[in-house]
């Protein structure tokens, strides 16, 4: 077989496979073969009937079989030539004889050819996994007030703080002229609150602390101009605001805390609470310094990406964007490729395409592989995600011609690890 490489970009390549008559025999008649130890023909024991009347009634059928057979040994053949393919793009030109040969034109993306930066530039922040004594007694406060209970106040209490107020209000609103959805904020015979910021009524929690119970308040509260109920939105609302009850949080007591959290003394549980904190902050540190390096990554290389997979992930990002544009401009590729959401999705998927193809780079260059138990664990989380057993997965995403890509991908996390562990150690 002949090939000829035609370069068409950075990252495509035409390749014209040519076949000879004798190449290509072999094929024809093990295909006639085949269909005459198959045929079922009156008058004719399988494997007996004339070529001549299998011919006839099977031609086309034949002629297919031929055809898919020798097309698919020329492209094996342009796979052999073309070391760095990424993806088939285009088969076509086909054309085969018997007694003058087969020839093909086959267009293929090629993988990127980029140098890879150094290491060393790839410094990310160091892992700062200490826990301070602040953040344990702020983790501790918290769990102190998970804990707490509500008292009923009395009428020397003042609202502070978490406390929870009944209250009854009026305003200047017309009730009758607001929305459902606006009604309650303009008067209520007793409604509760929590005394924190994201009260209901804008700055409530600020006129309410300190008071007691039985006191009265004029209270001018401005609604944000975006605020969620629209009948309200920009406008200023006046309200007579009074305390009519009060639940005064207690914070838990030492011997309530260790009830609650099922330990034996404070000790323990600040131990406990120690593990925990660690844990969570190696995590977050960890994902951190990841998505650090991943950054430094995509911001040190610039090179061309292989058109039908950069095209390819562009829509998979579209596919998971939850605004769905792919719904929003179906029928309209014009249209979308134009659309901003269609440009953050391609930004995204260069990205991420360049990225890969640094990590799976150096995986190859410093031998890094995938263990059988990495790779069961991630089709583990994989089938628990999409819901389908393990096989199943297996099958669809080798059908689907994803099962590499999921390897790469996996392939990529592990070098990450590797790198984020040794950049940030520099």
């Amino acid at each position: 077989m002949k090939t000829d490489i035609q370069k068409v970009s950075s990252c495509r390549v035409k390749v014209i496979v040519e076949a000879t008559a004798e190449e290509i025999d072999p094929i024809i008649k093990g295909v006639r073969s085949a269909f005459i130890a198959q045929a079922k023909i009156p008058g004719f024991r399988p494997g007996k009937a004339p070529w001549a009347q299998v011919e006839k009634l099977y031609s086309k059928n034949i002629q297919e079989e031929v055809n898919q057979r020798i097309t698919r040994m020329l492209i094996e053949k342009t796979y052999e030539e073309v070391k760095n393919a990424a993806t088939l793009v285009n088969v076509d030109g086909f054309k085969a004889a018997q007694g003058e040969g087969a020839s093909v034109t086959v267009t293929i993306d090629t993988v990127p050819e980029f140098d890879l930066p150094e290491v060393t530039k790839w410094q990310v922040k160091k892992l700062n996994l200490e826990v301070t004594d602040a953040e344990i007694t702020e983790r501790l406060d918290g769990l102190r007030q998970m804990a707490s209970s509500f008292e009923e106040g009395t009428a020397e209490d003042v609202a502070t703080e978490s406390d929870l107020i009944a209250i009854s209000f009026t305003s200047d609103l017309d009730k009758d002229a607001l929305s459902d959805s606006a009604k309650h904020y303009a008067s209520d015979e007793e409604y509760w609150v929590q005394i924190r910021e994201d009260a209901f009524i804008p700055e409530l929690s600020t006129v309410l602390r300190g008071k007691k119970i039985g006191e009265t308040v004029e209270h001018s509260a401005t609604y944000a101009d975006d605020f969620r109920v629209t009948d309200l939105a920009g406008k200023t609302v006046k309200y007579t605001i009074t305390i009519k009850s009060m639940r005064k949080m207690r914070p838990a007591t030492d011997e309530g805390m260790l009830s609650r959290f099922g330990v034996k003394d404070m000790d323990e549980l600040r131990a406990n609470l120690v593990a925990n904190m660690k844990d969570s902050k190696k995590y977050a540190e960890e994902s951190r310094a990841s998505k650090e390096l991943c950054e430094a990554i995509e911001n040190s290389v610039s090179f061309d990406l292989p058109e039908r997979v950069l095209e390819e992930r562009i829509y998979d990002e579209l596919a998971m964007d939850p605004s769905k544009p792919l719904e929003t401009f179906k029928g309209d590729a014009d249209e979308l490729r134009k659309s901003d959401v269609y440009k953050a999705a391609e930004d995204r998927a260069i990205r991420t395409l360049r990225r890969t193809y640094v990590l799976t780079r150096l995986a190859k260059e410093r031998e890094v592989t995938l263990s059988q138990d990495r790779v069961e664990a991630a089709l583990d989380r994989l089938a628990q995600a999409t819901n389908l057993a393990k096989k199943e997965l297996i099958r669809r995403l080798s059908n689907n011609g994803r099962l590499s890509e999921f390897l790469d991908r996996e392939l990529c996390a592990v070098m990450l690890e590797k790198l984020t562990e040794e950049c940030a150690a520099l």
